[in-house]
């Protein structure tokens, strides 16, 4: 229940390592703070105001630095893509505004980079895919309509160390790089709620470790890669609010694992392929809202669950459409 400012003068304290500090913090991170040359760790939560001083890029002993919960503004200071031995970097649930600093990029030690904030803007820095010790990367605001615009940079595919690769609710544009399907440690990638468009690289099918894909709410196109069944390890799979057209693959028939699949509001047609029901784990499913189209000046069949599949879809604990 800590409350109020933080006192400029603990800058005074030459031999502290750690300062945590979180509660109902009130005005500015004190440009002091940059005076703690043994610093290895810095934590502020709460509502603190005004900007980030970059006289914090000088703390070159800092491996932590954390400032989230709070009413900050202005930009990120480039001078952060000094601290070179930092390893956890979190600026999320602020007003931080402006774009993503490219010298973040010189971070060659950071495991962790999270940053959320409904002001931010301009393109994700392909210097980011320097970041090779990089196990979690999140950027985005907090809910549609706002965030990072540009394309995903192919570079992020050299992050081959990265487990869970956030970047949903931005504005990105632009189709999936293929070379995402290099990040062979992945277990969650998350880019929905954006605007991306194009087909869904079949190269995600070698996710081998991938337990959710949320692609919802972009606008992709074409069919469902068949190489999607191949992701074994899957939990959640999200694909809708998008154009995808065609069939369902029967290869999804292989996720075994698979416990929720969101197909709706696509147009999506014919009949469900009987190898679902091998998808016993599942307990939710929404094929609702796939109205068909048109194939070849050729109006197509709706989405249909042949009678094969209705004992299947009864034992469903929540089953959205099919409409027939």
């Amino acid at each position: 229940n800590l409350s109020g400012p933080i006192p400029p003068e603990l800058g005074n304290l030459a031999n502290l390592t750690e300062l945590l500090l979180a509660g109902d913090l009130t005005g500015s991170i004190p440009p002091e703070l940059a005076n703690l040359a043994n610093l290895t760790e810095l934590l502020l939560a709460g509502g603190l105001t005004g900007s980030i001083p970059p006289e914090l890029g000088n703390l070159a002993n800092l491996t932590s630095l954390s400032i989230y919960s709070g009413n900050l503004s202005g930009s990120i200071p480039p001078e952060l893509g000094n601290l070179s031995n930092l390893t956890e970097l979190n600026l999320s649930f602020n007003d931080i505004s402006g774009p993503i600093p490219p010298e973040l990029g010189n971070l060659s030690n950071l495991t962790s980079l999270s940053i959320y904030g409904e002001n931010l803007s301009g393109p994700i820095p392909p210097e980011l895919g320097n970041l090779a010790n990089l196990t979690e990367l999140r950027l985005g605001a907090n809910r549609p309509g706002l965030g990072l615009t540009g394309p995903i940079p192919p570079e992020l595919g050299k992050l081959d160390s990265l487990i869970y690769l956030v970047l949903d609710f931005n504005r990105l544009t632009g189709p999936i790089p293929s070379e995402l399907g290099n990040l062979s440690n992945l277990t969650a990638l998350g880019l929905s709620h954006n605007d991306i468009s194009g087909y869904i690289p079949p190269e995600l099918g070698n996710l081998s470790r991938l337990t959710g894909l949320s692609l919802n709410e972009n606008r992709l196109t074409g069919n469902i890669p068949p190489e999607l069944g191949r992701l074994s390890s899957l939990t959640y799979l999200n694909l809708g609010g998008n154009s995808l057209t065609g069939l369902i693959p029967p290869e999804l028939g292989n996720l075994s694992n698979l416990a929720e699949g969101r197909f709706y509001h696509n147009s999506l047609w014919g009949e469900l392929p009987v190898e679902l029901a091998k998808l016993t784990n599942l307990t939710y499913v929404d094929f609702s809202h796939n109205t068909g189209g048109l194939l070849d000046f050729l109006e197509t069949p709706e989405l249909c669950a042949p009678a094969a599949l209705q004992d299947w879809l009864s034992g469903i604990e929540t089953v959205f459409g099919p409409n027939c």
